[in-house]
C-alpha cells in the first residue's frame, strides 16, 4: 500500500531501446546541427503495449482531435499526434513519406506474423529491417536518431491515442525535440498494428520544458496502469491516477527531489515515481488512485536540473 508523500518504484525493469548501443558507437544523427547528443537514445522505445482499449478511451485532451474516428490514414495519425502534443505545448511535428513508410512496413510486419515489439527476423514474412534503424536506412533515411511505439487496436488514430497516455510512449511522442513522425497501421488475417516512428533533432529549437498534462488542461482522471515496462511497484492496486511528466529540452539531467501532488482542498494525494530507465530528462509520477472527476488538482516538483534546483509548479483538471 501506498504511503503518504513520493514513494519511490524500485522493481527492475527492461526495455528495448532502439539505440541504446548505436550513438556511441555508430555515431547516429540527424545532421550537423546536433551539438550535445546522450549517450544513448533520446527517447525510450518501450515493449509491445498491451493496454486495455476500454480502459483508456477519452485520453486526448479536453479538445478533442478533428481527425475522423477509426482512421488508418497516415495523415490523420499524425494530425491526432500533432494535437496531442499541441495540447500540451510541444512543436508540431512533419510528416516525412520515408518515415511513413518505416512505420507502415513494420506495422505489416507485426500484424502478417502475429507478433509485437521493435524487432523483425530475418526470413520472416514482411521482413524490412532488423531495427527501426535498418528499416529507415531501407527507406532511404540513414543515421537517424530515432525511436518507435507499437500497439494493436482497432483503428490507427485510437492506437495513437491510447499510445499517448502511457507514460514511457508518452515520452517519446512529446519530446520536444522529435521534428518528424510517420505513422502506419496494417490488418492482416484480423490482426492490426499501428506503429509511430519518431525521428529526434537536438539541434533545433524547442521549449525549455513540456509538461503532461499542461497548465490547465482537462485529461482523465484514472488509467489502468498497463504498460511494459511497468512503471508502478509490484503488487500496486489499479487502476491509477492519470500519469504526470515534465520533460527537458537539450537532454538535460533531471533528478526528482520531491514531490507533491495535492487536491483543491489541499489533501495530498500519495503518488509513484516513474523509474528514469535510460534517459534523465524528465520527471514522472504517477497518482496511486484515480482522481475525482471535474476536479483541479496541483502538482509541486523540486527537481535537480543540470547542476539547479528548480520548483515546477501548475495546475490541470479532470475530466466529468
Amino acid at each position: 500500500m501506498p504511503r503518504a508523500g513520493t514513494m519511490l518504484t524500485l522493481a527492475p525493469f527492461a526495455i528495448v531501446l532502439v539505440l541504446a548501443l548505436g550513438i556511441a558507437l555508430a555515431g547516429y544523427v540527424t545532421g550537423p546541427r546536433i551539438v550535445s547528443v546522450p549517450s544513448r537514445s533520446v527517447a525510450p522505445t518501450p515493449t509491445f503495449a498491451a493496454a486495455s482499449p476500454t480502459a483508456t478511451q477519452g485520453a486526448s485532451p479536453s479538445t478533442s482531435p478533428t481527425a475522423a474516428p477509426g482512421s488508418n490514414d497516415a495523415s490523420e495519425m499524425l494530425r491526432v499526434h500533432n494535437e496531442l502534443r499541441a495540447a500540451v505545448g510541444a512543436p508540431a511535428l512533419r510528416a516525412d513519406e520515408r518515415v511513413i513508410a518505416a512505420a507502415l512496413r513494420h506495422a505489416e510486419y507485426l500484424a502478417r506474423n502475429g507478433v509485437g515489439g521493435h524487432d523483425e527476423t530475418p526470413g520472416n514474412p514482411g521482413f524490412t529491417g532488423a531495427s527501426v534503424h535498418d528499416r529507415l536506412a531501407a527507406q532511404g533515411y540513414p543515421d537517424a536518431i530515432a525511436s518507435e511505439v507499437a500497439a494493436s487496436f482497432s483503428s490507427g488514430t485510437e492506437g495513437v491515442r491510447i499510445l499517448w497516455v502511457l507514460p514511457y510512449h508518452r515520452l517519446g511522442l512529446m519530446h520536444p525535440h522529435a521534428v518528424v513522425a510517420g505513422w502506419g497501421h496494417a490488418d492482416i488475417d484480423g490482426r492490426s498494428a499501428t506503429v509511430g516512428v519518431l525521428v529526434y533533432d537536438f539541434g533545433a529549437s524547442s521549449p525549455d520544458r513540456v509538461r503532461s498534462p499542461a497548465p490547465g488542461q482537462r485529461v482523465p482522471g484514472s488509467w489502468s496502469g498497463e504498460e511494459s515496462p511497468d512503471v508502478l511497484p509490484s503488487g500496486a492496486a489499479r487502476p491509477v491516477g492519470y500519469p504526470i511528466i515534465v520533460l527537458f529540452s537539450n537532454a538535460r539531467s533531471a533528478d526528482l527531489i520531491s514531490s507533491r501532488l495535492t487536491d483543491a482542498s489541499g489533501t495530498e494525494v500519495t503518488t509513484y515515481v516513474v523509474p528514469q530507465i535510460y534517459e534523465r530528462d524528465y520527471v514522472a509520477i504517477v497518482p496511486s488512485r484515480p482522481l475525482s472527476a471535474a476536479a483541479r488538482y496541483r502538482v509541486r516538483l523540486e527537481i535537480g536540473l543540470a547542476g539547479a534546483t528548480v520548483i515546477d509548479e501548475w495546475e490541470f483538471e479532470t475530466e466529468r
